[in-house]
């Protein structure tokens, strides 16, 4: 099975919370370089530029994570067909146009909408917020992303929010690559 990501995730196995590789070739794509690095840093098996995605599909899952409508449409074009594009974005209010003619309809490609504040209710009973979270921490204590991604801290105040939008930007125009914030 092979799966493409706008960015750096991490999947487990329900059954054995075993790490990613039990799911086949991860695939990453990113037009910074330092991202792509740090994607390669964390485990996946192909970082990639964009426009190599047509080259290294078609995938059997695409999730697509970058609020970027045309990573979105890439996810679309780059799913075998019967295949899954889970969409961890969120739009906001504008819209997005994208190619579902004919050939999409044909596919039976499923699109699927993730988020993360909030678990399928299938799934609740197993999933708890508990269990999630310590998950969650178990991750973030084998990864250790603040050792190999988080390239600044911003502290910031409720009445100051420019520092947050500083660091955006900057994650935005590749600056950074990842950034980790304190309230105060």
């Amino acid at each position: 099975q092979q799966t493409t990501m706008t960015a750096p995730l991490v999947l487990f196995d329900d059954k054995t919370n075993n790490n990613f590789h039990t799911f086949g070739t991860i695939t990453t794509f990113d037009t910074i370089p330092d991202r792509l690095a740090a994607s390669s840093l964390m485990g996946t098996s192909q970082a990639l530029v964009p426009q190599e995605a047509s080259n290294a599909g078609p995938f059997d899952v695409s999730i697509e994570i970058s609020g970027n409508y045309r990573a979105l449409q890439s996810a679309i074009d780059n799913t075998r067909d019967g295949g899954r594009i889970i969409v961890g974005s969120w739009y906001g209010n504008d819209d997005v146009l994208l190619k579902l003619g004919i050939e999409f309809h044909r596919s039976q490609k499923t699109l699927q909408t993730s988020q993360v504040s909030q678990i399928s209710s299938a799934l609740r009973s197993t999933w708890t917020k508990e269990r999630r979270f310590a998950l969650t921490w178990q991750l973030v204590k084998s990864l250790q992303p603040s050792k190999k991604l988080i390239t600044r801290t911003v502290t910031t105040f409720k009445d100051n929010k420019n520092h947050i939008n500083d660091a955006y930007t900057s994650l935005d125009k590749g600056k950074e690559i990842a950034v980790s914030f304190r309230y105060k």
